[in-house]
């Protein structure tokens, strides 16, 4: 008996009759030479043998580089923190119109006007009226009409008469209680006038005198003011006695409203009646008569008022040729301010007072 625990003890441990690493290596080579003879002896069984082992070879390599459908899935769909951050990336604003209208305007095109757009408002802290529209001063105006915009003023050109069919611009008090610089007579074309403006050699020996729309003296607080007037978009032919007479009296009288109220807006053009007379080589038209419309919008008591001359000389007032905005309207066929609100627009426009206009 004990013999037999003896043995038992032997076979646990490996030392005992089982196979050992000799044996092992002989039958392994025993089945290598037998696989080698077969070989050699039906050559459709190593070419068979081949395949198996291409494809046991490919389809390891598929398996390892194929993606499963979840981890396709997985990966097409963004992350939440991913999105979160796409959704609070700011967005630029487009500013292609914005561009293309601001072009347009130094081209001498602009969008067609769009009535109450910019409105007015009354600020009670400052006691004025104010828009924040950039052509607030401008009659109605259309796409298609050949607006000029210059630093000091804007008028709209009229190639068929060779002069502006209106000038606007703003005076202030604070700019008049500046003015230091002297005329300059450097009259000249307007390089913004795409079809050309007329020229000074048009007046010579005409009897008659190229006149301002809007006045060197109205921008003698800049240099470069006194210079733009000077374009000849800004001349009309005037008769001697009305340009050193009245008309030069309401150009004063114009400033002095504007000191006295601080700022004003004013527009101001020709009026062509009738057959009228043309002069020069690019045969300017003269006007039979000008018009000048003047707003002022400071404090509640806003006001406005119209002036209509024949181009010619008179003894007359100032005040006898004082008008309502409406009636300029009614001659020129212009709509004047017409970004102000309706019922506002109604209460300047329809009644004056040269009396308020101190």
């Amino acid at each position: 008996m004990a013999k037999a625990r003896k043995g038992k003890s032997k076979s646990s441990n490996g030392k005992g009759s089982g196979v050992n690493g000799s044996s092992i290596f002989a039958i392994v080579a025993i089945l290598v030479l037998v696989t080698l003879y077969w070989v050699k002896q039906d050559p459709d069984w190593s070419e068979n043998l081949d395949k198996i082992t291409s494809t046991v070879v490919s389809t390891k390599n598929e398996t390892k580089d194929a993606i499963s459908p979840i981890e396709k899935k997985t990966e097409a769909t963004p992350t939440t923190s991913s999105t979160k951050k796409k959704q609070s990336e700011p967005v630029e604003p487009k500013r292609e119109k914005f561009e293309e209208n601001k072009i347009n305007a130094q081209n001498g095109v602009v969008e067609t006007v769009k009535t109450n757009e910019n409105l007015p408002v009354y600020n009670e802290d400052d006691n004025y009226y104010y828009s924040s529209s950039f052509d607030f001063t401008w009659p109605a105006y259309t796409q298609n009409d050949p607006i000029v915009e210059h630093e000091f003023y804007t008028l709209k050109y009229n190639e068929k008469t060779e002069q502006a069919d209106w000038v606007a611009y703003t005076l202030k008090k604070v700019n008049l209680d500046n003015a230091k610089f002297k005329r300059t007579d450097n009259f000249r074309e307007d390089p913004d006038v795409k079809t050309k403006s007329a020229a000074l050699a048009d007046y010579k020996g005409s009897g008659y005198e190229p006149g301002f729309f809007a006045p060197f003296e109205d921008f003698a607080w800049s240099k470069n003011g006194v210079s733009e007037c000077f374009f000849m978009s800004n001349i009309a032919p005037h008769e001697l006695g009305f340009n050193q007479g009245i008309w030069k009296d309401l150009e004063k009288k114009v400033r002095q409203w504007a000191v006295n109220n601080k700022e004003i807006f004013v527009v101001t053009g020709p009026i062509h009646n009738g057959k009228s007379e043309k002069i020069g080589k690019n045969k300017v038209v003269v006007p039979s008569h000008y018009f000048k419309v003047i707003l002022e919008m400071t404090g509640k008591e806003i006001k406005g008022i119209g002036f209509v001359f024949d181009n010619k000389k008179t003894s007359k007032s100032l005040e006898s040729y004082a008008m309502s905005i409406d009636q300029v309207e009614e001659k020129t066929g212009l709509d004047f301010f017409p970004g102000i609100p309706d019922q506002l627009e109604k209460r300047i426009e329809q009644t004056y007072s040269y009396a308020l206009w101190k």
